[in-house]
C-alpha cells in the first residue's frame, strides 16, 4: 500500500509503501478512488491553527502523531471485507467513507454523537486517512453508497457538505422555502452551502464575494 504521510509538521509529505492491511471483525478495505483537500489538512500538516493574537493551537497538543496519513474526505471502492461485516456490503460497491468516528464506548458515542468524542479516531487526523491507495474504515455503519455521484464529486461531502449541511438544518423548513438566505463568500463552504441550500428548497439564495470568478462559480452551482 502506497501513503502519502506527514513525517515532519510542515515538510513535504513522505511517500511510504507497506503492506496493505487485511480486514479484521467488522473492517472494511477500500480502494480509494478521490481524496479531498480540507484546509483542515492543510493545518494539520503545518502543525497548528492560527488562533490570533499570536496564539497557536498546537496539533500534537490535540494528540496528533507522526507519521500521520492525511484526508478526511475520501471515496473508495469496496476490495476486502472482515468476517463480521453485514452482506449488504458487497466487493465492488462505491462509498464516501465517513470520517468523524469516536471511541464507539462512551455515554457521547452511545448517543450517537461520535463527532463529539473525547477520544476522537478521525480519519486522516488521528487514524490514517485517503491520502493512500487503501483506506480501511472501522465498521460498515460508516459507509455511505455515493449512487451515481461521481467519487470527486461526492469526497467533499464528509466535511464541507457536513458543515454547511449542519448550519442550514438549523433552519426551519417553511422559513428555508419562504425566506432568502444569504451566503458570505463562494468559497469552497460557501459553493457547497449554495447547492445544498437549492437542493434543499431555499427558493432565492443571495451570495455576497467581490472576487468575479467566484461569484460565476456561485451562479453555476
Amino acid at each position: 500500500m502506497i501513503s502519502y504521510q506527514v513525517t515532519a509538521f510542515g515538510e513535504p509529505l513522505t511517500r511510504t509503501e507497506r503492506a496493505t492491511p487485511a480486514p479484521q471483525g467488522s473492517e472494511v478495505l477500500l480502494r480509494v478512488l478521490a481524496a479531498g483537500v480540507c484546509h483542515t489538512d492543510i493545518h494539520t500538516w503545518e502543525g497548528s491553527y492560527d488562533l490570533g493574537g499570536s496564539k497557536r493551537l498546537s496539533m500534537q497538543q490535540r494528540g496528533v502523531t507522526l507519521p500521520l496519513t492525511l484526508g478526511h474526505e475520501t471515496v473508495g471502492e469496496v476490495v476486502a471485507i472482515g468476517p463480521d461485516v453485514p452482506e449488504d456490503v458487497r466487493l465492488g460497491q462505491r462509498y464516501l467513507v465517513y470520517p468523524w468516528i469516536g471511541c464507539g464506548d462512551c455515554k457521547v458515542c452511545r448517543r450517537g454523537g461520535e463527532n463529539l468524542c473525547a477520544s476522537p479516531r478521525f480519519l486522516g487526523i488521528f487514524r490514517p486517512g485517503g491520502y493512500s491507495d487503501h483506506i480501511v474504515a472501522p465498521h460498515a455503519r460508516y459507509l455511505v453508497d455515493i449512487g451515481e455521484l461521481r467519487p470527486e464529486q461526492a469526497a467533499p461531502y464528509a466535511c464541507s457538505g457536513l458543515t454547511t449541511y449542519s448550519a442550514i438544518r438549523k433552519i426551519p423548513e417553511d422559513v428555508l422555502a419562504e425566506e432568502s438566505v444569504v451566503v458570505i463568500g463562494a468559497g469552497g463552504l460557501g459553493l457547497m452551502g449554495v447547492t445544498l441550500l437549492r437542493a434543499m428548497g431555499c427558493g432565492n439564495v443571495v451570495v455576497v464575494e467581490p472576487d468575479g470568478a467566484r461569484r460565476g462559480a456561485a451562479l453555476a452551482a
